[in-house]
């Protein structure tokens, strides 16, 4: 724990001592930080959510939607509400993958599905949510709901019409079961900060970047230099969740339980319909600009999905309940065609 999370930890439980007479038993203010910056589609859509439960619930739950890094950082979130610094977080569970390696298969399979609804379907109506507040109950944090921001694109600087191509470019991706699955393909990936994709783009010490989906790209400007780009794209749809205490969850009545379930669930839609938007006015805005945008056949997917699903494999064999999570994903793919038996 950094000195500074504890002095803030410090702070937060004594401003969170108990308050006398009957509104403290029934009203709820609530911090909860997001994974979003300040201004970002998404981070506007957390800040719908919020607006939302404070309507359903008659003001009886207030949530102040903080941007990333409001209080700490983004990969301090699960230890702060553990703490009391925050009372949740909406962050993606992915990040937690040190602690447990299931976080990572619950959080997002390279190449796994093709569009939100397969994804939100998992999670909402195939067990993928129940096993996520599993993974969440050592760590006393109970994760209400998902959200997805959709496919994310992957700008290039030259054209990748077929998984092969990636031979030999240089990407900008995260460690783990993203960089795995492209060097199976031959590509070289670079660790680095998001911060400085830009510059690296430009400066050419990277070919392609996996970073966000088209529109939070274009925004960012990657396109001024990245002519190029996957889309719509398979290789990643990642979510992230919204997580309180469990003792403070265990606390509402079954009335507010589910009144916030069913706000979490409007706000995934929400932000999947949300980014979709922006991504196909993306699309319309960057092919009028010149930039190509590279649909893989079917058969590329499959390709793609195939090497995918050798590095899922491994990383199941790292905890008995990443096994497990991954089972169920399997047997949901099947389910629904995405994978053969």
């Amino acid at each position: 724990m950094t000195k500074t999370l504890k002095t803030i930890a410090a702070a937060a439980l004594f401003a969170a001592a108990p308050l006398a007479g009957p509104a403290a038993a029934q009203d709820y203010n609530w911090s909860i930080q997001s994974l979003w910056q300040a201004g970002t589609a998404t981070q506007q859509s957390f800040e719908r959510f919020a607006e939302d439960v404070a309507k359903r619930t008659n003001g009886q739950i207030k949530i102040r939607a903080l941007p990333a890094d409001a209080v700490v950082g983004t990969a301090e979130t699960l230890e702060a509400v553990q703490m009391g610094v925050l009372d949740g977080e909406h962050n993606a569970p992915a990040y937690w993958t040190g602690r447990e390696p299931g976080f990572a298969i619950l959080g997002g399979l390279v190449g796994a599905y093709q569009t939100t609804q397969q994804l939100l379907d998992y999670h909402y109506e195939n067990g993928g949510l129940e096993l996520l507040q599993e993974a969440y109950e050592p760590f006393g944090l109970y994760p209400i709901g998902i959200t997805t921001w959709g496919a994310e694109s992957l700008p290039l600087m030259k054209p990748v019409e077929h998984p092969s191509e990636f031979k030999g470019m240089k990407l900008r991706m995260s460690k783990g079961m993203f960089s795995d699955v492209f060097a199976h393909f031959g590509a070289i990936p670079i660790e680095m900060a998001g911060t400085e994709v830009y510059s690296a783009l430009d400066k050419g010490v990277v070919d392609g970047a996996d970073w966000g989906t088209l529109s939070m790209n274009e925004e960012l400007g990657f396109h001024d230099i990245a002519k190029y780009a996957i889309y719509p794209s398979v290789h990643s749809m990642s979510i992230a969740d919204v997580a309180i205490r469990k003792a403070v969850w265990d606390s509402l009545t079954p009335e507010l339980q589910q009144t916030l379930k069913d706000a979490v669930r409007a706000f995934a839609d929400d932000m999947a319909d949300t980014m979709a938007k922006k991504d196909a006015e993306a699309a319309e805005k960057l092919r009028a600009e010149g930039v190509t945008l590279i649909d893989w056949s079917d058969e590329d997917k499959k390709t793609f999905r195939a090497a995918a699903i050798d590095v899922w494999k491994a990383y199941a064999t790292r905890s008995p309940f990443a096994q497990k999570a991954l089972d169920s994903q399997l047997a949901y793919m099947k389910k629904i065609g995405l994978i053969e038996e």
